[in-house]
């Protein structure tokens, strides 16, 4: 009986991923998701959801027509220009987040791994010196407290700062969905079939 190596198997071909077969796959969440935390910071990432989740058309696919042959009427046109506003506004709203976890992130992976290097290190010095696996560690608590004190203090009054920031671009954001419902009741039919072409461009 002969047997085969099994470097010489015949390997199963890799599928690949195809765009045009998963559409929902490249649309954007329209809610913000939280994800597992990490192991250095203990922070769970935040994906923040865009008030206009869609993608915009990708530019290496024409339109199949010249749309300057095809006016918007004022009212499509209207709406067009307040979601641009609306959506510029909801980007710098969102960045102002991320930039705020990404200081969190810093500080706290900054800080756990050094106090992570410190214990380890501290709880070797003290079972090489006494001899025993058990290690107290409220000395190495305490210092580790007092050393880095005056770093939990600026901290603390930067993350106070950035969430007093955060207060008016909050209640504005808050306020951009309903107006963009807003302009769309205000145009009846003619803006939710506008709304519903602008919101799926």
């Amino acid at each position: 009986m002969k047997v085969s190596s099994p470097l010489l198997l015949p390997l199963k071909p890799r599928r690949r991923f195809s765009p045009s077969a998963s559409p929902s796959l490249l649309t954007p969440p329209s809610v913000d998701l939280i994800g597992p935390p990490c192991p250095l910071s203990n922070l769970r990432p935040t994906y923040y959801a865009a008030l206009f989740p869609s993608l915009p058309t990708s530019p290496t696919v024409p339109h199949p027509y010249s749309l300057n042959e095809f006016p918007a009427s004022p009212t499509s046109a209207r709406l067009a220009r307040v979601q641009r506003q609306l959506h510029a506004a909801d980007l710098e709203w969102r960045l102002m987040r991320y930039r705020i976890d990404r200081h969190d992130q810093d500080f706290w992976s900054k800080t756990n791994t050094e106090f992570l290097s410190k214990r380890d290190s501290f709880i070797v010095e003290e079972r090489t010196r006494t001899g025993q696996d058990d290690v107290e560690l409220a000395p190495f608590y305490k210092a580790h407290l007092d050393r880095t004190r005056k770093d939990y203090a600026k901290y603390n009054s930067e993350l106070w700062s950035m969430q007093a920031s955060l207060l008016w671009p909050s209640l504005k954001a808050a306020t951009r969905s309903w107006r963009w419902r807003w302009e769309v009741w205000r145009a009846g039919d003619e803006g939710k079939e506008a709304a519903a072409r602008v919101e799926g461009a």
